[in-house]
């Protein structure tokens, strides 16, 4: 069986005022070179273009990442601007990119099938929002019997009070949770 980061939805919309975004790509960039270097894979979410099938979802988010430009060209360059992930985080490029829709990385996208096929037995998650899209993504990956874990200090929400709440549902609800230095150290040991 295998690991895998999964890092979600660090999209350009959603990181660029952040005031923890140095620390949160820090340490994402750290945890992407450990797992590549020990040949684990790697995943990334971003949004997707088009307006969500689900009522309910258009409903709460609308066009929330929509370009706000007069002309359509300029305002759909914004749009995958927005909804595109921080070049940060680009550069070392993942093993597989899922493009999305809804809060799930598992809903009408291939990721299922890519940790079948990969033989991924635990995730490992950190990105945005810990209480939302990493939250529902690794309550889908419990239904499918895939172990997730919460990298805290590579996770992030609206604010720090929410994002500790989000750590402690986390942990009740769906799995361990643990630091990047944690994370990094537990898997050295495993490895050795």
């Amino acid at each position: 069986m295998s690991k895998a980061l999964i890092i979600v939805d660090m999209i350009n919309a959603d990181v660029k005022h952040r005031k923890d975004k140095p620390e949160l790509i820090a340490n994402q960039l750290k945890l992407i070179h450990f797992f590549k270097k020990k040949g684990h894979k790697v995943i990334l979410t971003k949004g997707k273009i088009g307006v969500s099938e689900n009522p309910v979802m258009t409903r709460l988010w609308g066009d929330e990442y929509a370009g706000k430009s007069k002309t359509a060209e300029i305002a759909r360059r914004e749009f995958l601007h927005n909804v595109d992930i921080i070049n940060e985080l680009k550069v070392v490029a993942g093993s597989k990119i899922i493009s999305k829709q809804e809060y799930s990385a598992f809903y009408k996208t291939d990721l299922e099938k890519y940790c079948k096929k990969n033989h991924i037995d635990e995730l490992y998650f950190c990105g945005i929002s810990s209480g939302c899209c990493v939250y529902f993504t690794a309550v889908d990956a419990v239904y499918r019997r895939i172990q997730p874990y919460l990298v805290t200090d590579a996770s992030g929400s609206i604010s720090r009070g929410r994002h500790r709440k989000n750590i402690d549902n986390f942990r009740m609800m769906i799995g361990p949770v643990l630091t990047t230095k944690q994370l990094l150290n537990k898997l050295t040991i495993k490895s050795s």
